[in-house]
């Protein structure tokens, strides 16, 4: 249905069918293109997902050799191991296409650049007639592409998660809201440095995925959980707290002025975009004492003591409900 949905763009952030020859006329009078490259890349994207990650299961007894097995049964199960690995690739490749112009947008841009939009929606490619943005396609698109890759990977999570018994109502809400939104900010080509703000997020979830992984692996693995946790908290506090804060009160303030987002977005897109960024401010912010609690006490254990304990059974509990 959500895919459907996007088949349907034909004009920026409006949801309708294409059988409807005025509509059809009305977005090419507006300049809008390239909905029906934007559904076959993302139907592409998808299916690549659920194929990357069934080749993790096939090839689960080979690659599960390369380490120890977990004390706890169910973390030696093929697909919650696959998924796993499965979101470790995905936050890399996220990190590394939103990163740079993460840093690009916060240190080399006004906020006409933060703020831009594009009527190319198969790429978020620039309009060649708006000669001030044009040093910033490739940033504009590596934004875009990463942008298809995030939604369409949690949608195939969620695909995942469900034929696995791996599916709660957290994890479905979460990915049903990061999925909805995702396809307000990508089918619209819009809002780029608070997209970029919002996957850069990315960065502290291998150092997640890793504690996770390793934690109940034995003793051999204990320095590595340590150096992924410090590291998890620290790019927590950076990305997932100051920036994503940063970003939000600067999308409040221009949006209120009427600059942020272009007026063809729906009203109702744009309510729903700015709560959506402003509850994904407010979770972060919900997580952090029990975040401290599980990574920050322990770096304040490494740092006085000079030793942590990485299976206690409370803290492998918290860790649990922050995955």
């Amino acid at each position: 249905m959500i895919l459907a949905q996007l088949y349907r763009l034909n004009t920026v952030g409006n949801f309708t069918t294409l059988s409807s020859p005025g509509l059809m006329s009305s977005a090419r009078f507006l300049g809008v293109d390239g909905y029906h490259e934007l559904f076959w890349s993302a139907a592409g994207w998808t299916l690549m997902w659920l194929a990357l990650f069934y080749v993790f299961c096939v090839s689960f007894p080979h690659w599960s050799k390369m380490v120890e097995p977990s004390s706890k049964e169910h973390e030696n199960d093929r697909y919650w191991s696959s998924r796993e690995l499965f979101g470790l690739v995905h936050a890399m490749i996220i990190s590394a296409l939103s990163l740079p112009p993460l840093f690009l947008f916060l240190f080399d841009s006004d906020e006409r650049v933060k703020f831009a939009s594009s009527p190319h929606l198969a790429t978020c490619k620039v309009d060649r007639r708006d000669v001030d943005l044009l040093d910033w396609e490739l940033t504009m698109q590596a934004i875009s592409l990463a942008g298809l890759a995030f939604t369409t990977f949690t949608l195939a999570d969620l695909v995942v998660l469900s034929l696995h018994g791996m599916a709660t109502l957290d994890y479905i809400v979460h990915h049903v809201a990061f999925v909805s939104a995702g396809l307000i900010l990508r089918g619209n080509c819009m809002l780029p440095f608070n997209a970029a703000v919002l996957m850069a997020m990315e960065v502290s979830t291998p150092f997640l995925n890793w504690v996770t992984f390793f934690r109940h692996r034995g003793e051999q693995y204990e320095n590595q959980v340590i150096g992924a946790g410090v590291m998890f908290f620290l790019t927590f506090l950076v990305f997932r707290l100051g920036l994503n804060i940063y970003g939000t009160v600067l999308l409040v303030l221009d949006q209120a002025r009427g600059l942020a987002m272009p007026e063809r977005v729906p009203m109702w897109q744009q309510v729903l975009v700015i709560l959506a960024i402003i509850a994904g401010v407010v979770v972060q912010l919900y997580w952090l004492p029990r975040i401290w609690q599980v990574f920050g006490v322990r770096i304040w254990r490494l740092i006085s003591t000079g030793s942590v304990d990485v299976d206690d059974e409370d803290d492998d509990e918290e860790e649990s409900d922050i995955k």
